[in-house]
């Protein structure tokens, strides 16, 4: 494990300092150039621009190789990874519905009537901006109703009883 440590730093360390050198290499030191038997005839090579590719290349399978050990972490941290998801979905869905919404303003208690409507533009945002493995995440449309709900500012009088018929409206859909 040492060793593929070392080498996976090392791998990094000439990532990040050879598109470095090969920056300072074209602008500051001199071509250079070959001789041949005419004074006409000379041969350059951009080192730098070699260096700058090979550095591209080594990123690329660096980076391939860190979406290959992603799908080996451990299922909590996916979870975290999942949960993230769902909160910036939420927050996203439930700015679409309070800015839909006539009447509505963030950080104001909702009347009922406000609240009912928000939530069915927020759970229809969430509905059609998350994919289907994120949905089943949430909770389907119900799980993504209950959290939107709870997530309102409601006044006095709020139910979740508007609960199903939101989810009807974005099922039929």
């Amino acid at each position: 494990m040492k060793r593929f440590v070392l080498a996976a730093l090392a791998a990094a360390l000439f990532v990040v300092a050879a598109p470095m050198l090969a920056f300072a290499a074209d602008g500051a030191a001199p071509e250079t150039v070959a001789r041949s038997v005419s004074e006409t005839t000379k041969v350059t090579w951009a080192w730098g621009a070699t260096v700058s590719q090979a550095g591209q290349a080594i990123a690329w399978l660096l980076a391939s190789v860190a979406m290959v050990m992603l799908r080996k972490l451990p299922a909590n941290i996916v979870a975290i990874f999942g949960n993230a998801r769902v909160e910036l979905l939420l927050n996203n869905a439930i700015g679409y519905g309070l800015n839909a919404v006539q009447g509505a303003v963030k950080d104001k208690a909702l009347t009922v009537d406000v609240g009912n409507e928000v939530l069915a533009k927020a759970l229809q945002y969430a509905v059609d901006n998350a994919p289907g493995w994120l949905q089943s995440w949430a909770g389907g449309p119900e799980g993504l109703a209950k959290k939107i709900w709870a997530r309102l500012n409601l006044g006095e009088g709020a139910s979740d009883a508007a609960l199903p018929a939101a989810v009807s409206s974005v099922s039929a859909t």
